[in-house]
């Protein structure tokens, strides 16, 4: 055998050897990752459904309980919809939209009263920028639509607001506006297809 042959031989036996340690590293992973989906996946599937109805009790505070609804003719921010219910009776709404912000999707629960008013809104998840859009949830921002009318509301910047308007995050308007458009897209499908609903 000549030399050439015999570093041949030898390259193509090392090639196969590195080739079955990646085939059994990758195997092994493949496992541990599966593993550990399994037994996570319920635990996050019931902290899900935890936050989900602390955002519903938050959005529609005077609601005692909740019951999905079909969506039906909907655009592609609304992702659910849930009536609130008190000893039974009707309480109001809460539509959960989806708005695209700076880093990702925002998902808000809308609460909105019989008569149609915005209740208060809950942020249900993001991925927005910390410290300037994450402070959606805060407050400071969520709190101002506690309470509005059902008209449109539009984002200002700086300086007070009026009743139909949101003051914008410093530093982080796109996050207000996906927010605000979010809240509208509820209001809005409120009154087409919710509204006088028994």
């Amino acid at each position: 055998m000549t030399t050439a042959a015999a570093d041949s031989s030898a390259n193509m036996k090392k090639i196969v050897r590195l080739g079955a340690v990646l085939f059994t590293v990758t195997a092994i992973t493949g496992m541990i990752l599966g593993a550990v989906n399994e037994i996570t996946r319920e635990p996050i599937r019931r902290t899900q459904a935890r936050l989900r109805e602390e955002a519903l009790a938050m959005s529609l505070p005077e609601a005692d309980g909740f019951e999905s609804v079909e969506v039906t003719g909907a655009g592609a921010m609304i992702k659910g919809i849930d009536e609130g219910r008190k000893g039974g009776l009707p309480a109001g709404y809460c539509i959960t939209v989806s708005s695209p912000g700076y880093g990702g999707p925002i998902e808000v629960v809308v609460g909105i009263t019989e008569s149609g008013g915005l209740r208060a809104i809950s942020i249900l998840s993001q991925s927005e920028t910390p410290g300037l859009g994450a402070k959606a949830a805060a407050p400071a921002f969520s709190g101002q639509f506690s309470n509005k009318g059902g008209s449109r509301l539009s984002v200002v910047k700086g300086g007070g607001a009026a009743p139909d308007q949101i003051e914008a995050i410093s530093g982080a308007t796109i996050t207000s506006q996906a927010v605000t458009s979010g809240v509208n897209a509820a209001l809005e499908y409120w009154r087409d297809n919710l509204k006088g609903r028994d």
